[in-house]
């Protein structure tokens, strides 16, 4: 496999996803279906740049980035959420993911009128919706859902819940992530500013913490992708080895479709030692469309080298726990059919 620089030689196929849904619908832009046998690759087409006129949906321009890191923090510490970081993330996280794309504003509407025993069975919902689909990618960005799982909820941290959750609407969460069309979701990277809004400067400095700047980034993927699509051709692999949450990989995505090049057919792979990162991370492959050949690993580069074995294992584990679940589950409604049919028969005797 051919490779970029600060790239390195990645190979592992894709994992078949599950037919089914649990409870929501299957998402409608298709980029996590079992990629098609490779095609001859047809005469590069001439770049087409993401258009910049929206629809009647977007009359009012999208919160930019840090407005809406902003406006997701102010409404947290407001109303005293405290310093547990990733359910304010887990909730953008829940907001980014959501699986209906497109109409985001009418969308909006309905989610905004919530309380908070729905908001958190909307995290629950769609955090079990993607580990059907990717439970590799969930597993690592688990810490943003699985608060939702908690047996109870103080009355303040429910307020807090549901205070932050309307805010992220009201700076139009949906605006940036709820569109079928991929390209449009890498716009913002929403996950970078919501942790760094929420971190307090003082332990960014201390982690050694410093999301680079969106438009750095997309001089750095201008710079080491080139224009050529003849020179860059899908089966390359990328790799960010101090990821954050992905703002370098939005960038090359974004340099990639500018040039008629597909993203989900290219493999990426991200390391990050930071574990609230690492889930951000986790979260953008999916809502940017980076496709099935895209993996997350949480780890310390410098101390630990390359991780890409270890990430390759974990979706193999992890794959192979969602379809054991699976079986088990329809194994169980086997059961419970058998013994509808059992008991009925008993009964008309």
């Amino acid at each position: 496999m051919e490779q970029l620089d600060l790239f390195t030689e990645l190979a592992e196929p894709a994992a078949p996803a599950p037919d089914k849904a649990i409870t929501l619908p299957k998402p409608t832009a298709g980029q996590f279906a079992t990629p098609a046998k490779p095609q001859p690759t047809p005469a590069p087409a001439a770049p087409q740049p993401t258009p910049k006129k929206r629809g009647p949906e977007f009359a009012i321009s999208p919160t930019k980035g840090a407005d809406f890191g902003e406006r997701v923090s102010y409404a947290w510490h407001q109303a005293h959420g405290g310093n547990r970081m990733e359910i304010p993330v887990g909730l953008v996280a829940t907001l980014a993911l959501w699986p209906l794309k497109e109409n985001p504003r009418t969308l909006a509407k309905f989610l905004r009128g919530l309380d908070a025993p729905q908001i958190l069975q909307c995290v629950r919902e769609v955090a079990a919706y993607w580990w059907m689909r990717r439970p590799d990618l969930i597993d690592t960005a688990s810490l943003l859902f699985s608060w939702a799982e908690e047996d109870k909820h103080p009355a303040p941290l429910l307020a807090a819940i549901e205070a932050t959750w309307r805010a992220a609407l009201d700076a139009h969460a949906l605006d940036h992530t709820g569109h079928a069309d991929p390209a449009w979701n890498s716009e913002v990277d929403l996950m970078s500013w919501a942790i760094t809004t929420l971190r307090h400067n003082t332990a960014r400095q201390g982690l050694g913490e410093y999301h680079t700047p969106p438009e750095v980034c997309d001089l750095f993927a201008a710079q080491i992708i080139g224009s050529d699509p003849e020179a860059i051709r899908e089966g390359y692999s990328l790799l960010d080895p101090c990821a954050g949450t992905g703002g370098m990989f939005r960038s090359a995505a974004q340099h990639l479709r500018y040039m008629g090049l597909d993203p989900a057919r290219f493999t990426w792979f991200a390391q990050e030692i930071d574990p609230l990162a690492a889930a951000g991370c986790a979260v953008n492959v999916i809502v940017w469309g980076l496709g099935p050949n895209a993996l997350v690993a949480c780890g310390d580069t410098l101390a630990e080298g390359d991780l890409w074995p270890r990430a390759v294992e974990h979706r193999r584990a992890t794959v192979k726990h969602r379809d054991d679940v699976l079986a088990a589950m329809k194994m169980a409604e086997a059961v419970r059919k058998v013994e509808q049919l059992v008991t009925g028969g008993a009964e008309a005797a």
